[in-house]
């Protein structure tokens, strides 16, 4: 949700992740690294350093920006329909209420309603690479519209409890809901997301009414059961912002990487251990989200760096994912690198309850993909998005058989 400016104490701005490393292919070059705990005038303090971002990402002495917090600092903030939405899902609560939250939400997301999914995924996967697999031979096709987006899309659908020609109208809604989470919202992406709140609520009350009236496995049954009309909606505007687009930066920074990786066999061979491996070094190096924001509950040490109560930080995942004091020759992609403790999907008790089904979403794109189009390769450099925290690429043009 947006808050402040970022501009350090000697007045130069300060942009948290800047677009060379936001959106460059991978492997990229190294990012320009925020000096620990580097304070702003804005009280926000900033963290690069992979062992500060995982103590701020995992320790319960940070918590996450509350409705009470955005009283006190934003006051006004329930006038916008767009953060509204937003201001009551379970990633802007604490404690009790995120557990309640958090509980309503996780049946969906059970290893029984996983493996039901896996079907989903497979039949979605060998669609699109069947429609590729006609396309004329030498044709540049743009991967993430005719195969990551339509196969994530179909997955989250089904998670949710939607119609599948529902998908393409709902992703492009809630694009501008995503500007939300970036630390700096101006009025005209603020007002974009208010319109896409005004037309998205009413559809997610009436799936709301329908799931209450005949319930069943999925998501929307859940949190209709287990929440009233508000939360209820809230829960379900995050599944479909953030499970959109988080796993298909995934697949779309995967599949790049392993197009020029040695591990490109591997993979297409599908042996899990060497599939896992490509998916862990992948969201090591291109993070869907890429950075996080916290409030301290009292005063704590991080890094030296004394944080008081109330004090806001950010942690940059993406830039701690890249620290050589953790990493060896960060900027590389490397899938048998030692096996680390990553941050993509944050930590602690606001652990992303999806990351289990992006992994699986991955492990069955990524073979079927390499072993149909053994020979494929980039046509060119993908295009980015605009956003910052959760940011990826519009199109990611390849030759399939050059």
């Amino acid at each position: 949700m947006p808050n402040t400016t970022q501009r350090t104490q000697d007045g130069t701005e300060h942009e948290p992740c800047p677009p060379s490393a936001r959106c460059a292919p991978v492997p990229a070059p190294s990012v320009g690294r925020a000096d620990r705990g580097q304070q702003s005038e804005s009280e926000v303090l900033v963290f690069s350093r992979y062992a500060d971002v995982a103590v701020i990402a995992r320790d319960p002495a940070f918590e996450a920006k509350d409705a009470a917090w955005f009283d006190a600092y934003l006051p006004g903030w329930r006038r916008s329909p767009g953060m509204r939405l937003f201001g009551t899902s379970m990633v802007f609560h604490n404690g009790a209420s995120h557990q309640r939250l958090r509980k309503a939400a996780s049946p969906a997301f059970s290893p029984a309603r996983l493996r039901s999914l896996r079907e989903t995924v497979h039949a979605a996967t060998e669609e699109c690479l069947d429609l590729l697999d006609a396309r004329p031979h030498g044709d540049v096709v743009d991967l993430h519209a005719l195969l990551t987006l339509p196969v994530t899309c179909r997955t989250q659908c089904a998670l949710i409890g939607l119609p599948e020609q529902d998908a393409p109208f709902l992703h492009e809604l809630v694009q501008p809901l995503l500007a939300l989470l970036d630390p700096v919202v101006g009025p005209r992406a603020l007002r974009e997301a208010d319109r896409a709140a005004e037309t998205l609520r009413p559809y997610l009350d009436r799936l709301v009414a329908e799931r209450r009236a005949r319930p069943g496995e999925d998501l929307a049954s859940s949190v209709a059961c287990l929440l009233g009309d508000d939360e209820a909606a809230s829960a379900l505007a995050l599944a479909l912002t953030a499970g959109f687009d988080t796993t298909v930066t995934l697949l779309d920074h995967a599949i790049t990487a392993l197009m020029t990786s040695p591990a490109r066999a591997a993979v297409a061979a599908g042996e899990p251990s060497h599939v896992d491996a490509a998916i862990s070094e992948s969201l090591r190096l291109a993070p869907p989200v890429r950075l996080i924001t916290r409030v301290a509950r009292h005063e704590v040490t991080v890094g030296g760096v004394r944080v008081p109560a109330g004090r806001e930080v950010m942690a940059l995942i993406a830039e701690a994912h890249r620290d050589p004091e953790h990493f060896t020759d960060p900027d590389v992609f490397d899938p048998n690198r030692p096996a680390s403790r990553l941050l993509s999907f944050g930590g602690g008790a606001h652990y992303c309850l999806g990351a289990q089904l992006a992994r699986l979403e991955a492990s069955l794109v990524l073979p079927a993909l390499l072993r149909r189009f053994p020979r494929m390769a980039p046509a060119g450099p993908p295009c980015p998005d605009d956003r910052v925290t959760v940011s990826g690429w519009t199109a990611l043009p390849v030759v399939l058989d050059p």
